[in-house]
């Protein structure tokens, strides 16, 4: 069975930002440490999964359909430092250099990317590994497709798999779309339920499965949780939408494109060499001569 490795871009460029001194930078002032750490966690993951194909998702600027549907959504975030945003081109110039597929698609996040071409190339009987910092891709786990879920505070990271995940929370993995819809995201700025945590989250859908039969069955609550989930059954109805990743995004690629192909020497180490990245020019080109496509 082919193996496909899906990267969430944003997610392991921030860790990386995030996780490497931020006062990496070149001779002439451009910052690198962005770059130098999301390559370092790229050849760890690499190494661990030696998947078959491979490709980056990335968010754009522009809203997605839930920002549309929600004026609120993420509006709590902060915007991306200017010190990480001019890294941004480099690093896609240094992943097309390196033959490795970027995908984005206006309107849509870079979850709803990593979903569609899971389902997609698991449909082709692909084994799909996601790897990514965030949470929320656990709700993609299936008997074929897998998280490498990178820790917060280093670029280490577990492979949480549908036994895995159902040890840790007692139900099934799509189910972390009702967790969500229920205990919000302050992250996201998904609302949920007032008042309902993870842990009363997570045993009322251990309980009663998704929202669906929660919602249909209330008269089995008692007291303020029963007043509480009855009083917010349009909000958290709603928090499961902005919650669930899409898997049927329009995006078109081609399956075989995402097969792992060699860098390409000609055009990666000019970029290293400005990156001023010396010892990954040694470690990912090696000695390899500087020849044409």
């Amino acid at each position: 069975m082919k193996k496909l490795m899906v990267l969430d871009g944003n997610s392991l460029v921030n860790r990386a930002f995030y996780g490497v001194s931020q006062n990496l930078t070149t001779r002439s002032g451009q910052p690198t440490n962005a770059i130098f750490g999301f390559l370092n966690i790229l050849g760890k993951l690499l190494d661990e999964s030696q998947p078959d194909a491979l490709c980056v998702t990335f968010d754009r600027k522009a809203p997605t359909f839930r920002h549309l549907a929600y004026e609120g959504y993420k509006a709590t975030r902060k915007g991306m430092p200017d010190e990480l945003a001019q890294q941004m081109l480099p690093l896609k110039q240094v992943l097309a250099a390196m033959s490795i597929p970027c995908y984005e698609l206006t309107g849509y996040e870079a979850d709803d990317l990593i979903g569609t071409i899971s389902r997609r190339c698991e449909a082709e009987g692909w084994e799909c590994v996601i790897a990514t910092g965030d949470r929320d891709s656990l709700q993609l786990i299936t008997p074929h497709t897998r998280v490498r879920l990178l820790s917060s505070k280093s670029d280490t990271a577990r492979s949480v798999t549908e036994d895995s995940f159902r040890e840790e929370y007692g139900f099934d993995p799509i189910h972390m779309i009702d967790l969500k819809a229920l205990m919000g995201d302050s992250s996201d700025n998904i609302p949920g339920c007032p008042g309902v945590g993870e842990k009363t989250a997570v045993k009322l859908i251990a309980d009663f499965g998704g929202i669906e039969n929660l919602l249909a069955n209330t008269d089995r609550l008692k007291g303020a949780l029963k007043t509480k989930v009855e009083e917010n059954r349009s909000q958290i109805e709603f928090s499961k939408f902005l919650a669930t990743i899409k898997t049927d995004v329009p995006l078109t690629f081609d399956e075989k494109s995402l097969r792992r192909e060699p860098v390409n020497s000609e055009k990666l180490r000019p970029i290293f060499e400005e990156l001023e990245f010396r010892n990954l020019t040694e470690r990912v080109l090696g000695n390899q001569p500087t020849t044409p496509t």
